[in-house]
């Protein structure tokens, strides 16, 4: 459809890769937040994974550099969704269904509101989404 903007989700592990240079995947996370900023992109988040990402940044960079994420999220561009009751339900319920441990409550928040938003797309490096049935943005989206 010319015209109509693509809408991707952003998972936490995007927000810090892009923070931390030592990351494995800075590089890769460096040129997909290109690629989105170059595309008529509404990009979306959860504020569950806002907050998972300050968390993680401040750990591994530093508590300035969180800050300094945090602010820019919150004042920046991306829109910023606050899961309501109903929805933080809806993503337990998805607990069970999932037979890998290492999935974090904000994953499963962003599935749901992913599905609500009817968006495929997501910024992330976990394959978890993938076994879930979303798309991992890659180098040859458009």
């Amino acid at each position: 459809m010319p015209g109509r903007k693509s809408r991707i989700f952003i998972d936490a592990d995007a927000f810090v890769a892009l923070a931390n240079p030592k990351d494995s995947n800075h590089k890769k996370a460096l040129r997909l937040s290109r690629a989105i900023k170059f595309q008529k992109t509404e990009v979306f988040v959860s504020s569950f994974a806002i907050g998972e990402a300050i968390t993680v940044i401040s750990q591994k960079i530093g508590l300035n550099k969180a800050f300094v994420f945090g602010i820019q999220a919150y004042e920046g561009e991306v829109i910023i969704i606050d899961a309501n009751r109903d929805q933080q339900l809806k993503a337990l319920k998805r607990i069970p269904q999932q037979t890998s441990k290492n999935i974090r409550f904000a994953d499963f928040i962003n599935m749901v509101l992913m599905d609500e938003l009817k968006i495929k797309i997501i910024f992330s490096f976990d394959k978890h989404y993938q076994k879930s049935g979303y798309e991992l943005l890659s180098d040859e989206w458009k």
